[in-house]
C-alpha cells in the first residue's frame, strides 16, 4: 500500500509545478481522490452478480427389465415364441410351461430351434422332426452375421445379408395365419438367445431402438412383448455348466471327469487328438498330456480343465447332445431353408450322449498355516509313550542324583 501511495504521488508531483502555492495539500487532496475512486470500483465489482449458466435437467428412461417370469408372459401373450438351444434341447423343454400353456385358452407355442450354425446339419433336421410332432417348429441363427469383404463393399448387401436368419420366415408364417390382433412372446431357459431373437424380430420390421417399447408393433396384427420370459430350469447339463462357467472354473477337473463318462472313447479320441488310453479313467492324463499342461512333471488336470471349459465357453469346441432315434426325418420348408441356408455348419461337432452330467464336487481343504500337522491317533499314542519314558528316565536320574549327594 505504500509503494502505491508513493508511486501515485509521484505521477501527481509530475503535473503540480513545484512554485506552486500549497502544494503538499494539493498533492493529498489528489491521492485521496485516487483512492476513493479505486475502493468505489472494488465495491462494484463486489456487488455484481456472476453469470450462472443452468443445464435442463435431462430425463433419462427407465431400464426395462431384461425378463420376466415366464408364467407373466405366458399371461400376457396369445402366441409363445419357445427358443431352443439345437445344441441341449432337453435342457431347455420344460412339461410343465407345455401344460400351462395347452390349458389357456387360444394360447398356441411355436419352437425356434436357434444357434443352428454350431451343430452339424443332420442335427437339426433330426430336432427338426421331432419338435414339428408338437409344435410348428423354425430354424434361427440369432447372432449377428460377419460379412465377407467383398459383401461389405457393396452397401445394398450390406444392409440385405446384415440381418439375423431366420426371422423373416417366422414373420411371414406369422402375418399369413394371424389376421387378427394378436400378442407374441418370447420364452426359453436361460443363455439361449432370447434377446437376440428379439432384436432380430425387431430388426427385420425396421424397428430401431428409439421406436422400440414394452409391446412394439410388428404388423398390423401383431404386436411383440420385447421383454422375454424365463423359464427357471434346474438341470445339470452343460448349458448349466457353460452358464456358469466362471464357478466351474474352481471345479473343472471334476466337470471333465463327469463329461468323460458321457462321451464315446473313439469320439473323444478324433476331436481332441488322442492317442490309446482307458477310457475313462484315463481321460483327463491323455487330454493334459495332448495340451502339454503339466505341474510339477505330473499332468496338470486342474489346468486343462480350464482350457477345456474355456473353449466350450468361447463355441472353438462344437458339440451336441445326442438326439432320438427317427426313422423318417421331416422335411423342412424351403422359404426356412432359403433364410438360413447360408449360416449352416457343415463339419463335425463333439457327441455327448446324455444331457446330464453327473457332476461330484469335494471341497479341498486348506492348508494350515505355521507349520502345524495333523496328528493322527496312532502317532500320539507313540508320543505318549515316548514322553511316558522320558519322565522315567528323570525319575531315575534324580534318584541317582540324590544317592550320590547322600
Amino acid at each position: 500500500k505504500q509503494w502505491y501511495q508513493r508511486r501515485v504521488r509521484e505521477k501527481i508531483a509530475a503535473k503540480v509545478p513545484n512554485l506552486a502555492p500549497f502544494k503538499e495539500d494539493l498533492l493529498l487532496e489528489a491521492i485521496a481522490q485516487t483512492q476513493a475512486k479505486n475502493d468505489a470500483k472494488k465495491a462494484r465489482k463486489g456487488t455484481k452478480m456472476p453469470l450462472l449458466v443452468t443445464k435442463p435437467e435431462v430425463v433419462k428412461p427407465k431400464a426395462m427389465a431384461k425378463s420376466v417370469s415366464a408364467h407373466v408372459t405366458i399371461s400376457q401373450c396369445d402366441i409363445l415364441l419357445w427358443v431352443i438351444d439345437v445344441r441341449s434341447v432337453d435342457e431347455c423343454l420344460c412339461e410343465e410351461i407345455s401344460n400351462t400353456i395347452k390349458r389357456g385358452k387360444q394360447k398356441t407355442f411355436i419352437f425356434l430351434l436357434n444357434k443352428i450354425d454350431l451343430v452339424p446339419f443332420s442335427v437339426v433336421r433330426k430336432w427338426h422332426t421331432v419338435l414339428s410332432k408338437t409344435a410348428p417348429t423354425f430354424l434361427m441363427k440369432s447372432t449377428q452375421i460377419i460379412l465377407t469383404e467383398c459383401e461389405q463393399i457393396v452397401p445394398a448387401l450390406k444392409q440385405i445379408l446384415g440381418r439375423f436368419g431366420g426371422a423373416k420366415s417366422i414373420l411371414s408364417y406369422l402375418n399369413r395365419t394371424y389376421k387378427e390382433v394378436t400378442k407374441i412372446g418370447v420364452i426359453g431357459t436361460k443363455q439361449v438367445g432370447k434377446t437376440c431373437v428379439v432384436s432380430s424380430l425387431l430388426k427385420s420390421c425396421g424397428r430401431t431402438k428409439a421406436k422400440r417399447s414394452i409391446d412394439t408393433k410388428l404388423s398390423e396384427s401383431i404386436r411383440l412383448t420385447t421383454t422375454p420370459g424365463l423359464i427357471e430350469s434346474e438341470s445339470g447339463g452343460l448349458l448349466h455348466v457353460m452358464d456358469n462357467c466362471s464357478k466351474y472354473m474352481n471345479y473343472s477337473p471334476e466337470v471333465l471327469s463327469a463329461l468323460s463318462k458321457n462321451i464315446r472313447k473313439e469320439d473323444a479320441m478324433f476331436h481332441f487328438t488322442l492317442p490309446e488310453y482307458s477310457h475313462p479313467e484315463g481321460f483327463l492324463d491323455a487330454l493334459a498330456i495332448r495340451y502339454n499342461q503339466y505341474y510339477l512333471k505330473t499332468p496338470d488336470h486342474s489346468a486343462v480343465g480350464r482350457l477345456i471349459l474355456k473353449q466350450l465357453r468361447d463355441t472353438r469346441l462344437k458339440f451336441y447332445v445326442e438326439s432320438p432315434a427317427v426313422s423318417e426325418l421331416a422335411t423342412i420348408p424351403a422359404d426356412v431353408m432359403v433364410d438360413v441356408e447360408r449360416f449352416l455348419f457343415k463339419g463335425d461337432a463333439l457327441k455327448i450322449t446324455g444331457s446330464q452330467l453327473d457332476i461330484v464336487i469335494v471341497k479341498k481343504e486348506k492348508k494350515k498355516r505355521g507349520g502345524e500337522m495333523d496328528i493322527e491317533e496312532g502317532d500320539e499314542e507313540d508320543l505318549e509313550e515316548m514322553g511316558s519314558g522320558d519322565e522315567s528316565a528323570l525319575s531315575d536320574e534324580g534318584a541317582m542324583s540324590g544317592e550320590e549327594m547322600s
